[in-house]
């Protein structure tokens, strides 16, 4: 027995709820941003962003642009927990997920075939799911940008090196060419409301610095390096758990594989959008791709 459908939560608070609209808006920002971004045939993977869509909207979309010329028949989405606690990776007992623009199937057979993994890091945990806005947000974008894809949804939790290792071993056979995952995560949570301040002096250049940080290891696929800044910054990515589940993958198949290549497609803070470098986020938009 299956919950059925997942609701939109978020609609018309993250991005507007109205689906004519929300259609124009992507379609129009899309179009704004076609010149500027070279497609590339072969992207596997993509770091996207979550925010509300005023902020983080064009750096997703310039990303997906991307990939926009290819047919994936699955796409896995894996984001990270804001409000439940717990350790892996959590699928969800859901026939369809709903956007303003339509229901997206849930693939049945791979979200089975996870949960009945005896790995305790991979659980069935629909709650992780119901209010969780860093999965849902991205779903209206896929489904502009793809058509007739079946969803393979996950929500992270705690993860370290050597659960992502663990959970990734499980998850790399969905590695395949016509498979696109989608990495949900912003970048640096920046000021006392996020209980971060490393610095208050050249905000703006020190976070690009910090933020770059990182990037430069994810585009590297270095697992134990990103780790390692992780722990050497502190700096807040909310989505680093899925990020690492990610880097892990590429390591478990890089040697059954080509290589792979990576690129910052963009970046940008919500400083740079309202001029507040006292309570600020970052978003990066990252694309992996056959070399």
């Amino acid at each position: 027995m299956t919950l059925g459908t997942r609701k939109p939560y978020y609609a018309g608070q993250f991005y507007d709820g109205n689906a004519e609209d929300l259609e124009a808006y992507i379609s129009r920002t899309a179009e704004e941003e076609m010149e500027t971004v070279s497609s590339r045939d072969k992207v596997r993977a993509v770091i996207l962003p979550h925010a509300g869509y005023r902020f983080s909207a064009r750096t997703a979309i310039k990303t997906l642009l991307r990939a926009a010329e290819v047919n994936y028949s699955k796409i896995v989405v894996l984001a990270p927990s804001h409000r439940v606690p717990f350790r892996g990776a959590a699928v969800a007992d859901y026939d369809y997920y709903q956007t303003p623009l339509g229901n997206i199937k849930v693939d049945l057979e791979a979200v089975n075939e996870i949960m009945g993994f005896e790995d305790q890091l991979l659980p069935s945990l629909s709650q992780a799911h119901q209010y969780e806005h860093a999965l849902e947000v991205e779903l209206p974008l896929l489904q502009h940008f793809f058509d007739g894809f079946e969803l393979i949804p996950l929500i992270c939790g705690a993860v370290d090196e050597k659960i992502a290792e663990q959970i990734a071993s499980e998850l790399k056979k969905w590695w395949q060419p016509d498979i696109l995952w989608v990495i949900s995560s912003d970048f640096t949570h920046y000021g006392y409301s996020f209980n971060y301040v490393p610095f208050e002096d050249n905000v703006k250049e020190n976070l690009r610095q910090l933020d770059l940080g990182a990037v430069q290891l994810i585009v590297n696929e270095d697992l134990k390096g990103f780790c390692g800044y992780l722990e050497k910054t502190g700096v807040t990515i909310c989505g680093a758990g899925p990020i690492k589940i990610l880097l892990a993958v590429i390591k478990a198949v890089a040697a059954d594989n080509k290589k792979l290549n990576a690129e910052l497609v963009n970046y940008i803070t919500s400083g740079d959008l309202t001029g507040d470098f006292k309570h600020c986020v970052s978003y990066a938009g990252i694309s992996f791709f056959d070399a």
